[in-house]
Protein backbone atom coordinates (compact mmCIF):
# COMPACT_ATOMS: atom_id res chain seq x y z
CA UNK A 1 0.00 0.00 0.00
CA UNK A 2 1.25 3.45 -0.82
CA UNK A 3 2.50 5.63 1.99
CA UNK A 4 2.57 9.42 2.26
CA UNK A 5 -0.43 9.72 -0.08
CA UNK A 6 1.63 9.60 -3.27
CA UNK A 7 -1.05 7.61 -5.09
CA UNK A 8 -3.82 10.14 -5.47
CA UNK A 9 -6.28 7.80 -7.18
CA UNK A 10 -8.00 4.91 -5.43
CA UNK A 11 -6.82 1.39 -6.02
CA UNK A 12 -8.93 -0.77 -8.36
CA UNK A 13 -12.30 0.52 -7.37
CA UNK A 14 -11.65 0.60 -3.64
CA UNK A 15 -14.07 3.50 -3.22
CA UNK A 16 -16.78 1.68 -5.15
CA UNK A 17 -16.22 -1.40 -2.98
CA UNK A 18 -16.60 0.65 0.18
CA UNK A 19 -19.83 2.25 -1.06
CA UNK A 20 -21.24 -1.17 -2.01
CA UNK A 21 -20.37 -2.52 1.43
CA UNK A 22 -22.06 0.42 3.14
CA UNK A 23 -25.19 -0.10 1.03
CA UNK A 24 -25.08 -3.86 1.70
CA UNK A 25 -24.55 -3.40 5.42
CA UNK A 26 -27.37 -0.88 5.65
CA UNK A 27 -29.67 -3.25 3.74
CA UNK A 28 -28.81 -6.20 6.03
CA UNK A 29 -29.39 -4.01 9.07
CA UNK A 30 -32.86 -3.17 7.78
CA UNK A 31 -33.52 -6.84 7.00
CA UNK A 32 -32.65 -7.78 10.59
CA UNK A 33 -34.73 -4.97 12.06
CA UNK A 34 -37.63 -5.89 9.80
CA UNK A 35 -37.44 -9.52 10.93
CA UNK A 36 -37.68 -8.42 14.57
CA UNK A 37 -40.73 -6.30 13.76
CA UNK A 38 -42.32 -8.90 11.44
CA UNK A 39 -41.92 -6.61 8.41
CA UNK A 40 -40.03 -6.89 5.14
CA UNK A 41 -37.50 -4.07 4.87
CA UNK A 42 -35.14 -5.51 2.27
CA UNK A 43 -34.55 -2.37 0.18
CA UNK A 44 -32.79 -4.20 -2.64
CA UNK A 45 -35.76 -6.53 -2.96
CA UNK A 46 -38.23 -3.63 -2.72
CA UNK A 47 -36.48 -1.75 -5.53
CA UNK A 48 -35.38 -4.62 -7.78
CA UNK A 49 -37.71 -7.45 -6.68
CA UNK A 50 -39.46 -7.52 -10.04
CA UNK A 51 -36.04 -8.12 -11.67
CA UNK A 52 -34.53 -11.10 -9.82
CA UNK A 53 -31.46 -11.19 -12.07
CA UNK A 54 -30.58 -7.57 -11.27
CA UNK A 55 -31.22 -8.22 -7.58
CA UNK A 56 -28.87 -11.21 -7.67
CA UNK A 57 -26.18 -9.19 -9.47
CA UNK A 58 -26.36 -6.50 -6.77
CA UNK A 59 -25.93 -9.09 -4.00
CA UNK A 60 -23.04 -10.64 -5.95
CA UNK A 61 -21.31 -7.26 -6.34
CA UNK A 62 -21.62 -6.58 -2.61
CA UNK A 63 -20.06 -9.99 -1.87
CA UNK A 64 -17.21 -9.44 -4.34
CA UNK A 65 -16.57 -6.02 -2.78
CA UNK A 66 -16.23 -7.60 0.65
CA UNK A 67 -13.76 -10.21 -0.61
CA UNK A 68 -11.81 -7.52 -2.50
CA UNK A 69 -11.41 -5.41 0.63
CA UNK A 70 -10.51 -8.41 2.81
CA UNK A 71 -7.90 -9.87 0.46
CA UNK A 72 -6.66 -6.63 -1.06
CA UNK A 73 -5.81 -5.93 -4.66
CA UNK A 74 -2.92 -7.78 -6.26
CA UNK A 75 -3.08 -6.14 -9.70
CA UNK A 76 0.04 -4.77 -11.39
CA UNK A 77 -1.11 -1.16 -11.02
CA UNK A 78 -1.44 -1.51 -7.25
CA UNK A 79 1.79 -3.43 -6.71
CA UNK A 80 3.99 -1.16 -8.86
CA UNK A 81 2.06 2.12 -8.74
CA UNK A 82 4.49 3.68 -6.23
CA UNK A 83 7.80 2.01 -6.92
CA UNK A 84 6.75 -1.42 -5.74
CA UNK A 85 4.35 -0.15 -3.13
CA UNK A 86 6.73 2.09 -1.17
CA UNK A 87 6.73 5.81 -1.73
CA UNK A 88 10.08 6.48 -0.14
CA UNK A 89 11.72 7.31 -3.46
CA UNK A 90 8.85 9.47 -4.69
CA UNK A 91 9.33 13.22 -4.43
CA UNK A 92 6.91 14.93 -2.10
CA UNK A 93 5.44 18.37 -2.50
CA UNK A 94 6.82 21.02 -0.15
CA UNK A 95 4.48 21.98 2.68
CA UNK A 96 3.51 25.60 3.04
Amino acid sequence: MCKNGCCKKGCCGKKISKVLLIVGGFNWGLVGLGMLLNKSWNLVNMIFGSMPTVEGIIYLLVGISAVMLIIGCKCKKCSTGCEGGSCGSMPTEPKM
